[in-house]
């Protein structure tokens, strides 16, 4: 590990040095809403034209330093330093969608030198990964250092709602590095990650329900949810009044063509960290199922909701489940549209490693059935494991127990990230154990987060990230 600290101690000086250009660079690459849209698909732009020029810029920085760089069909892109033989980084582009209620632009890429922190969509996940990867290529290379491998970072645009990308480019034939580090999720190695069911419901809702609209996307729990009823204010205010005579606290009415809307808020989180978060869905569901005023079809569809998003782990369904390794099932309700009188509820499961997911699938498929959903889109990813005595885990766990001196173990979590799809690769950061940034003296209450409002970054976080990937990479190059 000796040369691997001196190593990582050259590139501590020399990311200093080049701290106001990582700055700027990643602002450059913020500033691309890149929300990956299937719905917007045409030729060369599988995921819709703002992923299609986020591609193009990250292509043409990595030309401006003289790497090559190679276009996949659209879907990704490679940016290289020697052979075909690699050792590769793969991070994303694509962001989830902004949302309201930013204090900052959302594409704006602010950056606050005095608490030295980014926000912007992006900038922690993937795009300031993405940099740290591109800058520790730049570093090995300018320094000369002895590589067997070529290095390979490859960037895609559609982990977020699904990793279509990879998968795509997977069943076509590309050849994927040898070994690739996906900087997408904690520090140190990330050895096994929960299965994962999704699925759409579609629930008959007709009455005097005229709208319910909540999420964008089913893998965040969105903090604000609304509705319209074919009610007057007065008799909706009375109907879901508190017994004190006072509005619920999560909730405002108003009057609105049609009738009066409701608008229920929470508290926004990622579907595989329920945790601490608050769902709107929930919101809303509970306070009109408990109304009372639903008539129609609508009525029971929204008890259902209720019980179904009562809680996020599958209680409600029949479906809770643990293991040692990687912990509680989850289970996500984070979209919610009335369309032609039939509501569309998104459904995001994790599952832990050890549960059979086919077994699960026909158990939530009962349920909701039951429930009279017609379930539609249902997709099933098998649990990712990689055993902690491989010889790729075990040098990486050195690696970063050389560059922090900490001695925190190999993990497991619910979140899913392109190690499940890419052959050979190991999640590896950027996020240190047991830390959690407090944004609460630039941000309000909530703000800041991956996946929220105002997400933000420590620019140190991504110095530190750097300075480990770059001794990673030699490691692994060492190994191969």
């Amino acid at each position: 590990m000796k040369k691997y600290v001196e190593l990582m101690n050259r590139a501590e000086e020399w990311i200093q040095a080049h701290r106001q250009e990582m700055i700027r660079e990643l602002q450059s690459w913020v500033s691309f809403p890149s929300v990956s849209r299937e719905d917007l698909a045409v030729p060369g732009m599988p995921f819709g034209p703002d992923c299609r020029h986020m591609l193009n810029h990250a292509m043409a920085r990595g030309a401006y330093y003289q790497f090559q760089v190679e276009d996949h069909q659209g879907c990704a892109c490679s940016i290289r330093w020697g052979g075909e033989d690699a050792i590769g980084i793969i991070a994303h582009l694509d962001v989830v969608p902004a949302g309201e209620g930013w204090v900052y632009p959302p594409f704006g890429a602010a950056y606050l030198p005095e608490q030295d922190v980014m926000i912007g969509r992006g900038v922690d996940d993937n795009k300031g990964s993405a940099i740290a990867g591109l800058f520790a290529m730049r570093f090995l290379r300018e320094i000369g250092w002895p590589m067997k491998h070529g290095l390979r970072l490859i960037c895609g645009t559609s982990e977020e709602t699904g990793m279509q990308d990879m998968q795509y480019l997977k069943e076509s034939g590309m050849a994927f590095p040898r070994v690739s580090l996906v900087p997408d999720a904690g520090f140190p190695v990330n050895y096994g990650q929960k299965g994962s069911i999704d699925a759409e419901l579609h629930f008959a809702c007709e009455g005097n329900l005229l709208s319910f609209d909540a999420g964008t996307v089913r893998n965040v729990i969105p903090d604000k949810a609304t509705c319209t009823v074919a009610l007057p204010p007065d008799a909706v205010a009375q109907a879901i009044m508190q017994p004190d005579g006072s509005l619920r606290a999560s909730v405002t009415i108003e009057a609105c063509e049609g009738g009066t809307r409701i608008t229920a808020t929470g508290r926004a989180g990622h579907a595989a960290f329920p945790q601490g978060a608050d769902n709107a869905i929930l919101r809303l569901a509970d306070v009109l199922a408990s109304a009372g005023f639903l008539a129609g079809s609508c009525a029971q569809t929204i008890r259902h909701v209720a019980e179904l998003t009562a809680d996020a782990f599958g209680q409600s369904e029949g479906v809770a489940c643990r293991d040692e390794d990687s912990g509680d099932l989850t289970l996500v309700y984070g979209v919610a549209h009335l369309v032609d009188g039939v509501l569309i509820l998104s459904a995001d499961c994790r599952y832990p490693i050890s549960t059979n997911g086919l077994t699960l699938e026909a158990a939530l498929l009962a349920d909701w059935q039951r429930r009279g959903a017609v379930v539609t889109d249902v997709s099933n990813s098998a649990p990712y494991y990689i055993p902690v005595e491989d010889p790729r885990v075990q040098v990486l766990q050195r690696v970063y127990q050389a560059a922090t001196g900490r001695d925190d173990k190999p993990y497991t979590m619910g979140g899913g990230t392109y190690s499940r799809v890419v052959p050979n690769a190991i999640s590896f950061g950027p996020g240190m154990p047991g830390t959690q940034e407090d944004w609460s003296a630039i941000l309000p209450q909530g703000h800041g987060h991956a996946h929220g409002r105002d997400e933000a970054v420590a620019i140190r976080k991504l110095t530190e990230c750097f300075r480990i990937y770059v001794g990673a990479l030699a490691a692994l190059d060492d190994i191969m």
